[in-house]
């Protein structure tokens, strides 16, 4: 098995007193510690549970419907691409069913499930995001020619196509994590204002709600979520917004290699400068770099700590 460390020099053996993701025989990514997504998958599970109580009254009068092979089939239209049906055939599908009101209801279930899972999506790319991130980090030297250093002793930085290829992860990792603070408002939101009117299929709700709409559900700044604005929130949305508008956290993506003995000893991806979660800004300028914040040195505690504030968002739902 092989090791990759934070310090992005892999090792056949683990390091007892750092984070590290070890690639085993068969290629999965497994974290030393750390790895909440059995605990999130679970949560879910128990929200698609009380979505069904709250629709059809209990969860057996929900798998009554799951019986009848016509009802999955028309649920999962314009959801599972498992199901071949155009718009205009599902519309035709939808009228020969007589029990509209039944009908409605599995289809409204299986929106805000569609939500639920959306958030299971997303965890487990955040989770192949994070070891990906560090496979790359660790496995690659960033030189343009191997043995070839501009420095014996001390740090050179690297760009080109692998630079690119990390930068990217980074970037998708960042937009993902933003996602889920977006989707988890949307179900929060649609727990809140559940439909109980099954006359006509009704429109989510939460369509347009957004983590910026927190305000208008009952977890605004609510303490120990994801809503309560931390420092590692504050510095996701930052990173994401960065992302999203300027296309990347740094104007030319780099990776630093710490080099003794014409050795690489070390390689790391440095963050803009924050204080308490605010980006250090003057007047045009936001991109200072004088902490030396190494983002693979603390991506390990910023996702457990984001997971862990999801874990305790979604157990609130319940």
């Amino acid at each position: 098995m092989t090791f990759y460390n934070i310090d992005g020099i892999s090792s056949a053996n683990p390091n007892k007193d750092n984070f590290f993701i070890v690639e085993n025989e068969v290629g999965d990514l497994l974290f030393k510690e750390g790895d909440l997504t059995f605990e999130i998958e679970r949560l879910c599970i128990e929200l698609r549970n009380l979505l069904a109580i709250k629709i059809f009254g209990s969860i057996e009068e929900y798998h009554k419907f799951l019986a009848t092979p016509i009802y999955p089939f028309a649920s999962l239209a314009g959801i599972d691409a498992e199901i071949r049906l155009s718009k205009e055939q599902f519309e035709q599908f939808i009228k020969t069913i007589e029990d509209k009101t039944s009908l409605n209801k599995l289809l409204y279930y299986c929106d805000v499930e569609n939500l639920i899972g959306n958030i299971q999506n997303s965890v487990l790319e955040t989770k192949y995001l994070v070891g990906e991130f560090y496979r790359t980090l660790n496995k690659n030297s960033f030189l343009v020619q191997e043995g070839l250093f501009t420095v014996e002793n001390g740090i050179q930085y690297s760009a080109g196509p692998v630079v690119t290829n990390i930068t990217s992860l980074v970037n998708h990792l960042f937009i993902n994590l933003y996602s889920q603070l977006d989707f988890v408002t949307k179900i929060i939101f649609e727990f809140e204002n559940i439909h109980t009117n099954f006359d006509v299929y009704p429109k989510l709700k939460s369509k347009s709600i957004l983590f910026g709409d927190s305000k208008k559900t009952s977890f605004k700044e609510k303490n120990d979520t994801i809503y309560e604005m931390t420092d590692n929130i504050r510095i996701i949305m930052y990173l994401r917004n960065e992302i999203v508008h300027n296309s990347s956290i740094d104007s030319f993506p780099k990776v630093y290699q710490n080099i003794h003995n014409k050795k690489i000893i070390e390689k790391f991806i440095l963050i803009p400068d924050f204080r308490n979660g605010l980006i250090q800004t003057f007047k045009n300028r936001k991109r200072f770099f004088n902490d030396d914040t190494k983002l693979n040195k603390i991506m390990p505690s910023l996702i457990n700590d984001f997971w862990s504030k999801l874990i305790n968002t979604l157990n609130h739902i319940k």
